[in-house]
């Protein structure tokens, strides 16, 4: 004799576990992507933070040589001009009650 059972679905439970399975792993894959995003963010900020480093010690070496070059053409220009550079300097000290011009009131 052969005995038929009958196995009731539930298909609104059945539905119910299907859709918190997708939605689980659905989660689960946005968390791993992004993660892997923020870890991509900061290593490519790092490489930029680098690179802004290596430019600045660049520029600055770049306006030491300008600020050098314009000051040995200063020298150039002054010197065709006639100017020649003084072996003695004098310097006027301002705090002196010497003056050339006498105040008699």
């Amino acid at each position: 004799m052969r005995i038929n059972t009958h196995s009731t679905i539930y298909r609104d439970e059945s539905m119910f576990f299907y859709v918190a399975i997708i939605s689980l792993l659905s989660v689960f894959f946005a968390y791993i992507y992004f993660v892997s995003i923020s870890i991509a963010d900061v290593v490519i900020r790092k490489e930029i933070d680098s690179q802004i480093a290596t430019v600045g010690t660049t520029i600055g070496r770049l306006e030491a040589n300008y600020i050098e070059m314009q000051h040995s053409m200063s020298n150039d220009i002054a010197t065709h001009s006639g100017y020649v550079s003084v072996a003695h300097k004098v310097f006027i000290n301002k705090s002196s009650s010497n003056t050339l011009v006498m105040n008699q009131n």
